[in-house]
């Protein structure tokens, strides 16, 4: 070898990857990748589970599982019921997802998504959480048509009439929003009468949709936002003009609204459903 020509270990400690180097970086740990299945199921799983169900479920036998087990059990990611020997995730996987959750930033999360809901449709995009006054926008995307000059970041909607409003009102407790909208219904009890009867068609399809409600002319659709724990954090809402617009039951700005809301939701550690 000449004194031009660096060994292997000498390109290694400046940081210069070899070929070998790059094929077992992109190779992995295959059984880590292997018992990741066995935390995914319990993640997903709304209870404890037997051995014989869970090996199943991720797809391994019931000796091999049992040995992934053991070492979750240690590491305090997976923990066994004394009185029924079923399992469930341990306190190190709970440690795991609070530092997690703690980690994300709502907008740095949603801005990817909010991106490609406004491309895909052309519309105003805004993201709104739950403040001491109601829904508060703290994030916008204009969109390719004017939209109402209120609609800014750090403005509170109104409950009643707009679908983010709504959205929180499907999502959380009554205690949590009922003294706010109460001056509201007192001002326009047709809109009190109408929210209410959307809430639980809200609440199930995970979507609000109002016209011509504020702003004569606009619309405004909306999803939720939900976290690990399955509570609300946010809405996503996409705001424009109603005439020539998909607003049908399932149509085509339904369908982007709600899947810009899950892509967010999912990045929160929502399960999938």
């Amino acid at each position: 070898m000449s004194k031009n020509t660096p060994d292997v270990n000498s390109a290694r400690e400046a940081g210069v990857a070899s070929g070998e180097d790059l094929v077992e970086s992109r190779r992995g740990i295959q059984s880590v990748e292997v018992g990741f299945a066995l935390l995914q199921v319990l993640a997903r799983s709304r209870s404890k589970m037997p051995l014989k169900l869970l090996a199943e479920s991720a797809g391994m036998s019931p000796s091999k599982a049992h040995l992934y087990l053991v070492s979750y059990i240690r590491l305090g990611l997976v923990a066994q019921d004394p009185l029924t020997s079923r399992y469930g995730l341990g306190s190190t996987a709970i440690q795991l997802g609070m530092a997690a959750l703690n980690q994300l930033d709502l907008v740095e999360v949603a801005r990817g998504p909010m991106h490609a809901l406004q491309e895909a449709t052309g519309l105003s995009i805004s993201l709104s959480i739950w403040g001491n006054r109601g829904p508060t926008i703290i994030y916008r995307i204009d969109g390719e048509l004017p939209i109402p000059m209120s609609v800014q970041v750090g403005f509170v909607l109104p409950m009643l009439t707009t679908a983010t409003g709504r959205i929180f009102m499907a999502n959380l407790p009554r205690p949590a929003w009922q003294s706010l909208v109460e001056p509201e219904a007192k001002r326009n009890p047709a809109a009190m009468e109408r929210a209410s009867k959307a809430l639980e068609g809200i609440r199930q399809r995970r979507f609000a949709l109002t016209q011509h409600e504020n702003e004569t002319g606009f619309f405004g659709a909306s999803g939720p936002i939900i976290d690990g724990t399955g509570r609300v954090r946010a809405a996503v809402t996409a705001l424009g003009i109603a005439k020539g617009t998909d607003l049908s039951e399932g149509g085509a700005v339904e369908q982007a609204v709600t899947e810009a809301a899950s892509r967010i939701s999912a990045a929160l550690g929502e399960a999938a459903p």
